[in-house]
């Protein structure tokens, strides 16, 4: 894994230390090497952070070029398929140096153009210059696990792996996107192509934008997660699947999925794997041990007696695949350390609080290993999260008294104090496993059960406020927001439940999920991969009849019965944790102060960015546990005045009075 930067500046002649800059604000991303180049007359500078895990040889350096230097090349990720696409590429006359994959991409940029891309399987982020053509190619792998953001201001390009280096080498005006602010005060990410800054753009997954020697962009969609459910190659294999018996459709997932994860084992330096016991960990370390005869090394934390841990069962699974395991149980002191750091670790506004524990187990994995396979995707691709269940049933039976039943129950849940929830919850369970954040939870069932149409519905279960609420809070709220429903209506699929992973996939995915594992994993220099994100084995997941993926109220479906083949029966019977933080009870506790100080007047009259009186009766509902403030929607709002505090100079507030002067 690495990092990467460049500004192209055609007619002009740039110095190297305006890339330098950038390349020092990432160095975490490549500690291994760095290089800059300066091509076009000057005009254009490709930066390079290296983090060696293929071919660990100098040859490996960037930037790289082809022998003739008409081609040029920065790039983060890894091609896990390079070795076939080189076979290829030699069989039509091409020589390689080295044993990495950024050498095939050259090659086989030169030998098929941007249309090489559709062969790569795996993730990938790079700049690469054709000197011919006088063109600039950015480009994003399919699901976007890995990053790539620009800016395009006064004649002059900037890009790189993250917002800081934009930020910190000037490149940003540092204003603010009241359109990302609500964005993120609903959702706690920002979706491609918005940032939170208004004058820089995020490449969107599956993309690929050229530039012209005159900065004209043109963008190319060179793959979607549309595909996987719409059009005539969907329907065939979802033909296809629906007419296999059971034991053929598992070794036909089980084998994808194999394969899958073998991919991602490729690579000179040692990989782990992060293990939290659940199903999806669970999955991919028992076909790699079970499958491919791999002992692996695994990695897990908790945070002790509380509803977020699951340590006790990784080790069961570490134990039955004789894996060697390594767990670290975290103090809250230093759960709350990296809180506190999180606007400098992720650099942009991350309200995915599981951002603490990913970095936390990163940073364990880091002593040991210089890779890792984490497992997101698994629950957008087969129906992991319980909102597909109660939602999609919501969604496909909306008879007059089923409708009125479920805003019965809204009210009626609307009405409790939340300390009684909680302790009815405690008794029902009767010292079960905990369904973490339950409260939570209940209250995006009571705005599902109010929405009007399939997509609030939907948002309702996945936002943790409403647009107006949001918009109250904001001291100067968009004048409108940009639609998201586009993804949701674009699907229609087989069954509701199809159009609501898309959006995820789409939206959730690659906005929140991945972002964070990124941040987290490169903040120690450790890389960071996803098993299940394959755009192959992706095709199957999506065609599965939907039964193979929720049947009742049970999710993963399909995952829990190649589990079966694997370990004891029962032992993943349990509610999905997620690997998230106690955030509730940090801000009601040790944070309580600081949570205070940062939506204070003068605190939140110097970003410029919410409401004064809005955010004092947010914050004064939430710690009073008045209804209709989750923790997440504190926790967002907590985190943007914090990254605001570290990442805004000056502050929006006298931004937007030298822009009205």
């Amino acid at each position: 894994m690495c990092g990467i930067a460049g500004v192209y500046a055609p007619g002009r002649r740039l110095e190297l230390d305006s890339v330098t800059r950038m390349t020092d604000a990432i160095a975490h991303r490549g500690p291994d090497d760095s290089g800059v180049q300066l091509l076009a007359g000057g005009a254009l500078i490709l930066g390079h952070r290296r983090l060696s895990i293929v071919d660990l040889s100098p040859l490996g350096h960037q930037p790289m070029a082809t022998a003739d230097r008409k081609l040029w090349i920065v790039y983060n990720g890894e091609v896990y398929n390079y070795r076939e696409i080189r076979a290829e590429l030699a069989a039509l006359g091409w020589s390689f140096r080295s044993d990495c994959d950024t050498e095939v991409i050259l090659a086989a940029y030169g030998q098929w153009g941007l249309a090489a891309v559709d062969r790569f399987r795996g993730m990938f982020a790079f700049a690469l210059w054709d000197e011919g053509d006088r063109r600039l190619h950015l480009c994003r792998d399919r699901f976007g696990v890995k990053p790539l953001y620009y800016a395009l201001r006064n004649g002059v390009l900037a890009f790189g792996s993250e917002l800081r280096a934009l930020n910190i080498a000037g490149f940003t005006s540092r204003n603010v996107d009241p359109a990302g602010v609500a964005e993120f005060l609903r959702y706690g990410y920002i979706s491609a192509p918005r940032s939170i800054f208004e004058d820089v753009s995020v490449i969107r997954p599956g993309t690929i934008c050229s530039f012209d020697a005159d900065l004209r962009v043109t963008e190319r969609v060179y793959w979607n997660t549309q595909d996987l459910y719409e059009g005539p190659d969907a329907e065939r294999l979802r033909r296809e699947l629906a007419a296999l018996p059971q034991d053929a459709l598992l070794d036909r997932v089980e084998e994808e999925l194999g394969r899958a994860f073998e991919y991602r084992m490729v690579a000179d330096v040692p990989v782990g794997l992060f293990l939290s016991g659940g199903i999806d960990s669970s999955l991919v370390a028992a076909l790699l041990a079970r499958r491919a005869g791999l002992r692996l090394k695994t990695f897990t934390i908790g945070y002790g007696d509380s509803e977020y841990d699951e340590r006790q069962y990784a080790r069961q699974v570490a134990g039955s695949l004789g894996a060697d395991h390594v767990e670290l149980l975290v103090s809250p002191q230093v759960a709350l350390d990296v809180a506190m750091q999180l606007p400098e670790l992720a650099d942009e506004p991350i309200g995915d609080s599981s951002f603490v524990p990913t970095y936390l187990v990163s940073k364990l994995a880091r002593e040991r290993v210089k890779v890792a396979l984490s497992a997101d995707g698994a629950d957008e691709l087969f129906g992991g999260y319980a909102r597909y269940a109660y939602c999609g049933s919501f969604l496909e039976r909306r008879s007059r008294l089923l409708k009125g039943l479920y805003q019965l129950s809204a009210e009626l849940l609307d009405r409790l104090p939340p300390a009684l929830i909680h302790h009815g919850y405690a008794l029902a369970r009767r010292g079960g496993p905990k369904f973490a954040g339950i409260g939570d939870k209940l209250r995006k069932f009571i705005r599902m059960a109010r929405a009007r149409n399939a997509f609030e519905a939907y948002d309702a279960t996945g936002s943790e406020r409403s647009a107006a609420e949001a918009a109250r809070l904001m001291a100067q709220p968009p004048s409108e927001l940009p639609g998201r429903d586009a993804a949701f209506h674009s699907v229609h699929g087989a069954d509701v439940r199809d159009r609501l992973m898309h959006w995820d996939l789409s939206h959730y995915l690659p906005g929140d999920l991945l972002v964070k594992v990124d941040r987290a994993s490169m903040a120690v220099s450790l890389e960071a991969r996803e098993p299940f994100l394959d755009h192959i084995a992706a095709r199957t997941a999506a065609a599965l009849p939907m039964a193979w993926k929720v049947r009742g109220a049970t999710n993963k479906y399909v995952l829990r019965r190649l589990l079966d083949r694997h370990f004891p029966a029962g032992l993943f019977d349990r509610p999905k944790q997620g690997f998230t933080a106690p955030v509730a009870e940090w801000l009601r506790g040790p944070l309580r102060e600081v949570f205070l100080y940062e939506l204070s007047p003068q605190r939140v009259r110097r970003a410029g960015i919410l409401d004064e009186a809005a955010a004092q009766t947010m914050a004064r509902d939430f710690l009073d546990r008045n209804a209709g403030q989750t923790s997440a929607a504190a926790w967002f709002t907590f985190q943007l005045q914090q990254w605001a505090g570290r990442w805004l100079d000056p502050p929006v507030s006298e931004q937007l009075r030298a822009k009205t002067a």
